[in-house]
């Protein structure tokens, strides 16, 4: 290089990341509040025939700033990543944001896979400082909707964070994770072991088993073709004659036991399960009883109580009867022997002698 030369240069680039706006929707009130927002998204993804998630942000007064569709996915589920959930909340400098999903069946009962999402977009909005205000889950169809911070399905108060990283951007069981394979394992620190033994059994903490007798389970298939078994719950008062109330559970997370005698489920040990309850409406004009299904979010915990409380029997009282010894038995057969009276014996006659030969 001479030393006129100039020395070359290699260049950094700069990118710019924008948001850019998409169609709009409207509504026929002012959107100045969460409840605003949810209404307009809860038409728009009731009419849809596949499961979408949406993100609506907020700014620091709970007024929308905009929404953003953040995945689009097929009949019964829609998987996303967590960091594509928060992308549009960071440029839009969001304070909090909304999660929104439909169910095309119609039924707004949140799987094992809403819970645990949820609960990652919690933790992650805590890291990121953008919490995660509620998670509504919408029936397309019939209108009705889920608010998982309202039914106490999960808690969105906790400010403490919870998981580990490997928790949070850990979407769903059909999305590979890259662990190194075995070459990567040997490569990984005591401590980095230790981390992922911890939340291996977390996971595992996270669930309760719920047993149920075969009579109990009535099996059906949804609209969409699901296959789900709906569980009935017997009333622990005998005298109690309203019709049982009933959960449903997905087919597929039904087993029976080892003898094949009944059946078991596993549930979340912190959710919560809607429970269709029946209540009395009145009663029609020939005097029949009329009645109404409410749904009710009962603690999971709760849930197993009332639902195996029919495999404990209450002791029954046993009176204690006093037992005869063997020999005050006996000699109270010797005393009526000797109290009654002798029998006579038959006199037999004297036989005749023959003739003396």
């Amino acid at each position: 290089m001479t030393a006129n030369s100039e020395p070359e240069r290699y260049p950094l680039k700069e990118v710019r990341i924008r948001l850019a706006e998409g169609a709009a929707l409207y509504s026929d009130v002012p959107l100045s509040s969460p409840r605003a927002a949810l209404d307009v998204m809860r038409k728009e993804l009731a009419q849809l025939d596949r499961e979408v998630l949406c993100v609506v942000n907020l700014n620091t007064r709970l007024k929308p700033i905009n929404f953003n569709i953040v995945s689009m996915g097929t009949i019964n589920e829609s998987v996303t990543a967590i960091p594509n959930i928060l992308k549009s909340g960071i440029l839009s400098n969001a304070y909090g944001f909304l999660l929104l999903h439909n169910h095309p069946s119609g039924d707004v009962t949140p799987s094992e896979e809403d819970i645990r999402t949820t609960r990652r977009c919690i933790e992650a909005g805590k890291l990121m400082d953008i919490p995660c205000l509620d998670h509504i889950i919408v029936g397309s169809g019939n209108g009705w909707f889920l608010s998982l911070r309202e039914s106490g399905t999960v808690d969105f108060t906790n400010e403490k964070i919870s998981m580990t990283a490997a928790q949070i951007l850990r979407t769903g069981e059909k999305i590979p994770i890259y662990d190194g394979g075995s070459a990567g394992k040997g490569n990984r620190t005591m401590a980095e072991e230790k981390m992922m033994e911890q939340s291996a059994e977390q996971e595992k903490r996270e669930e309760i088993s719920i047993r149920f007798a075969k009579g109990l389970a009535e099996p059906f298939t949804s609209k969409d073709g699901k296959e789900y078994i709906r569980v009935k719950i017997p009333n622990e008062d005998l005298a109690d004659k309203t019709p049982w109330a009933s959960f449903v559970l997905p087919a597929k997370n039904v087993h029976e036991n080892q003898h094949g005698k009944g059946l078991w489920a596993k549930i979340a040990e912190d959710g919560t399960t809607l429970v269709t309850k029946p209540a009395l409406a009145g009663q029609d004009e020939a005097g029949k009883n009329i009645w109404n299904n409410a749904k009710i979010p009962v603690p999971n915990r709760e849930l197993k109580a009332m639902v195996e409380s029919y495999m404990v029997k209450a002791p029954q009282a046993v009176e204690a009867q006093p037992r005869e010894s063997v020999l005050e038995k006996l000699e109270s057969l010797k005393k009526e022997a000797a109290a009654r009276p002798p029998v006579e014996k038959p006199r037999t006659r004297a036989k005749a002698k023959g003739p003396e030969l």
